[in-house]
């Protein structure tokens, strides 16, 4: 029987010490790892996914957990096209973390994590409970409450983490970072941000079987159990990605999206050394019951921080009015066919239309006093506007630390071999970051109002801290 009470004492057990977890892993060579969830975004193909870059000739991979077995052999094939050496059948392989935690915790020294999001907190709180380095996809958590919970796990563990923003390793993100902050376009006081996809559902498909084999129960976790629904040439099932669109089990489009499309605007404005003081929605198209929105505009007010001003974050995704949502004008993944069809900000449509420039389906563009820079979502498509402003601006020295050919997971590996450097989206960035985006869910929820945040709860709207957290099925509550 599987051990359910899994998070027990958890929170009282001694802080490990972040020298002798480095030194460990130094004394081995090799980080031994275990993945949690191993379907795309873990890696079912050779070079895409987070596997690839954790299969160097310094990693060991050693066990998995993950509900659809069909997925088990694709894993081992990516470990033995990267360590042809390797017995990659002796991969032990189980259905659930709990379970392969519970058994394997001694003989790994790290987990990846790529589950849908309702396990993000249960599987990364456990893990540091037992000493375990974590990465973690985005968004961090489920919830704001839970965001926190990780926090304190990894602050009493000592352990190295990082979060699945992979473009914060992305040179044209450091570009950007360091222009603003050299003040290049001068004070930054609007940043808009804009999202070609929509994570809801207008329907709710018919219930069928899970896959031959699938411990369904286990997929569900600690959310409730749901019904599963195939993938179609209209939508892509509950699983393996349709859990996007649901509450309770994804964040919608700004949790799917949000947190890599913030990131750079997090960082180049040091928003983490604040708080947002407001949230407000002012645009929701809601989906089916139970579904996540359709539109949203939102927006976050930062107060001042050192050197940089008061500003305003806004947020527009789905499609703009007199474009329905259905399969002529968005895929089945929810990302609009032609670009024409979303809700952009009219800042970035005046701006193009002003200076001849394409600013992307996604990303964020800064109206500084001297001038405006834009960046997609992963730190790709760095631009000024207009194009010819990039030469009026010295180019501002490479303040930010690089290291040549190291990736995002990569960085999270070097920060496990030292403790003192940790990796860029560790918890700490991150927290902050996550926090912001699930708050945006919170306004959604809460409905067409200003809410005030004092950086734990809603100080004007009692109803809307409901939002900040989430319940667990028995046998998956988090303890501590």
């Amino acid at each position: 029987m599987l051990r359910r009470d899994f998070l027990k004492g958890a929170a009282g057990s001694a802080a490990i010490p972040l020298f002798s977890i480095g030194q460990q892993v130094a004394a081995r060579k090799k980080i031994r790892l275990g993945l949690i969830g191993c379907g795309g975004r873990m890696g079912l193909g050779i070079g895409y996914g987070i596997l690839n870059n954790l299969c160097g000739p310094d990693e060991e991979i050693v066990c998995m957990a993950e509900p659809d077995p069909s997925h088990w052999d694709r894993i081992r094939a990516v470990v033995k096209h990267h360590q042809p050496a390797t017995d990659s059948a002796k991969i032990r392989a189980f259905y659930d973390y709990r379970e392969m935690l519970d058994k394997m915790g001694g003989e790994i020294d790290a987990v990846a994590i790529a589950t849908p999001n309702h396990h993000h907190a249960t599987a990364a709180i456990l893990a540091m409970s037992k000493g375990l380095h974590v990465y973690v996809e985005k968004p961090m958590a489920l919830t704001i409450e839970e965001v926190r919970l990780m926090h304190a796990a990894q602050k009493k563990s000592g352990v190295a983490t990082q979060v699945g923003n992979h473009g914060h390793s992305d040179e044209g993100m450091r570009r950007l970072v360091e222009y603003i902050q050299s003040g290049a376009i001068g004070q930054v006081r609007d940043v808009w941000a804009f999202d070609d996809r929509l994570n809801a559902m207008m329907v709710r498909p018919p219930k069928a079987e899970p896959p031959k084999g699938m411990d369904w129960d286990a997929w569900c976790g600690p959310a409730p159990v749901c019904d599963y629904y195939a993938p179609t040439a209209d939508h892509n099932g509950m699983h393996p990605h349709d859990w996007h669109s649901w509450i309770g089990y994804g964040n919608g489009a700004i949790g799917n999206m949000g947190t890599h499309i913030f990131d750079p605007a997090f960082w180049a404005l040091r928003l983490g050394e604040v708080h947002p003081s407001s949230v407000e929605a002012t645009e929701l198209k809601w989906g089916v019951a139970g579904s996540w929105t359709w539109r949203n505009t939102i927006h976050w007010r930062f107060p001042a921080r050192k050197g940089m001003d008061a500003m305003t974050l806004h947020w527009y995704d789905g499609v703009k009015d007199g474009i329905p949502y259905d399969k002529a004008h968005v895929n089945k993944t929810g990302i609009c066919l032609k670009r024409d069809y979303q809700n952009l900000p009219p800042i970035i449509e005046e701006l193009e239309k002003k200076h001849g420039q394409n600013l992307g389906c996604l990303g964020t563009v800064y109206v500084g006093e001297k001038g405006v820079m834009a960046i997609g979502p992963h730190g790709d498509g760095l631009q000024f506007v207009p194009n010819d402003l990039r030469t009026k601006f010295p180019s501002p020295p490479k303040t930010i630390p690089r290291e040549k050919g190291m990736n995002h997971q990569q960085d999270w590996l070097r920060a496990i071999r030292d403790p003192n450097r940790p990796a860029g989206c560790n918890f700490d960035y991150s927290a902050p970051l996550a926090t912001t985006v699930l708050l945006g869910n919170v306004a959604a929820r809460a409905g067409l109002k200003k809410l005030e945040w004092n950086g734990t709860a809603v100080t004007n709207d009692e109803s809307a801290n409901a939002f900040l957290k989430t319940s667990y099925r028995p046998g998956w509550e988090i303890k501590g």
